[in-house]
């Protein structure tokens, strides 16, 4: 069918530019209520994204206009799929770009993305992580399991578009979601854990299960924390959606080039990005794209580009933009195609020394929700667990938030020196923030 689409494309008016991508899957998936097995199923799926640049006159009589739109295609749609195209053709003539060229042919690096244990048995391997979340549930007083699934994917994607570029790639995926009840006098606290690798190895059921578990517990007796400014520590999974926000991150939305051209982001190259001198640790950031086995990772992108590893901050200093050609064209930077895992250098602190600080402080594992405001760096998070250390002792802590600015946050952070590797964030295991507003009782 990807022939037939490109066949298609080569005589559809209009479509003066265009890139396909093929997405076949095949999932297993698991899904567990109790310690029963209700329900297992394989899945099998195939869809194109179909991108067509139209060039026209722009509205405004200056220049020639590029427009872009995208199109999904699955099998089904192939009686159809001249018509199709042809609207997409029609959205992509109602936009004025400047113009720009596509990615081209080259070199695509090998990057470790298919684990061959997925790819070799997935149905016995998901068995298995089901079978090691209800094993070491058994030995676990308190807490029950109340639901889980388990799914398991392998994935070829093929590239091909106008500009001779093509390429093709094999991925795969194990999520682990589930969700834990802890009771203790007469209340329930409801914990819910989601992970999700390339690779089987990365993920240690028993070890992920106990911490967890320990966290059900510990919300049962969790308190308030109290309202004020505090050192805060956040740690594991925390500090990944606090650096990396689902995608909504200010670090990299600030460092992009779509954000420097829509004048968004005042960072300049060579200028340091912090709005204080660091007093803490070095802040150095790469946009990784050939982290084995990263959620992120890639031997190419979406458009096309190579994957690589691009040095984004240096000691707080700005050293280069992470770039899709779009962009890179207009400013023109070198392209280095979307961004990748996010890799941060590891301090100089040993864990055990950031979590054993002088009292007062907070230590964050868990938030319910992490609201950053991608442009100022503001941002706000919910606590669903942490810890309060003070003299009389570790309390857990359950509500309330804390706030601060992130860019002002790190220009004074302490690092880990050991590392955590979560998928998409590969860096320091925690960081301690000097000072961070807490609200609370």
């Amino acid at each position: 069918m990807l022939d037939a689409i490109i066949r298609t494309l080569g005589s559809t008016a209009g479509a003066h530019d265009w890139s396909v991508q093929q997405a076949e899957k095949r999932q297993t998936q698991y899904y567990v209520i109790g310690s029963s097995i209700e329900n297992s199923r394989r899945v099998h799926s195939e869809r194109y994204l179909v991108t067509i640049m139209n060039d026209h006159p722009a509205r405004d009589g200056s220049s020639q206009a590029r427009g872009q739109a995208e199109v999904s295609i699955l099998p089904g749609d192939l009686p159809d799929l001249q018509a199709r195209l042809a609207q997409a053709v029609f959205m992509a003539s109602l936009t004025d770009n400047p113009p720009y060229t596509l990615a081209g042919p080259v070199d695509y690096p090998s990057v470790p993305m298919a684990d061959t244990e997925i790819q070799a048995a997935p149905r016995e391997l998901a068995e298995h992580t089901v079978e090691q979340l209800l094993d070491s549930l058994k030995r676990e007083r308190g807490v029950r399991l109340s639901s889980a699934e388990v799914f398991i994917e392998d994935s070829r994607i093929a590239f091909r578009n106008s500009a001779g570029a093509q390429g093709g790639k094999q991925e795969t995926g194990l999520l682990l979601d589930f969700v834990l009840l802890a009771a203790g006098d007469g209340d329930e606290m409801e914990s819910h854990v989601a992970l999700q690798r390339r690779r089987h190895a990365d993920l240690d059921v028993p070890a992920v299960l106990a911490r967890h578990v320990q966290y059900a517990r510990d919300a049962l007796v969790a308190r308030m924390p109290r309202t004020g400014t505090f050192p805060v520590v956040i740690s594991d999974e925390a500090l990944a959606e606090l650096l990396m926000s689902e995608g909504h991150s200010p670090l990299l939305l600030r460092s992009s080039a779509q954000a420097k051209y829509q004048r968004i982001s005042p960072w300049e190259v060579g200028q340091t990005v912090l709005p204080e001198s660091l007093s803490g640790d070095e802040i150095t950031i790469y946009s990784n794209s050939l982290l084995p086995f990263g959620a992120r990772s890639g031997s190419f992108d979406n458009e096309g580009h190579p994957g690589r590893r691009t040095l984004i901050l240096e000691n707080g200093v700005l050293r280069a933009f992470w770039a899709p050609q779009r962009y890179a064209q207009y400013l023109n930077i070198p392209a280095t195609g979307a961004f990748g895992n996010l890799e941060l250098k590891p301090g100089s602190q040993p864990f055990s020394t950031l979590v054993q600080g002088e009292a007062p402080f907070y230590h964050v594992v868990s938030f319910s929700a992490m609201s950053p405001d991608p442009i100022t760096g503001d941002f706000v998070g919910e606590i669903r667990l942490g810890y309060e250390v003070c003299d009389g002792g570790t309390h857990p802590i359950r509500g309330g938030s804390i706030s601060g600015n992130l860019y002002a946050a790190l220009a004074k952070a302490r690092l880990s020196r050991e590392t955590a590797f979560l998928g998409d964030y590969l860096g320091p295991r925690a960081m301690l923030f000097e000072a961070i507003t807490v609200a609370g009782a």
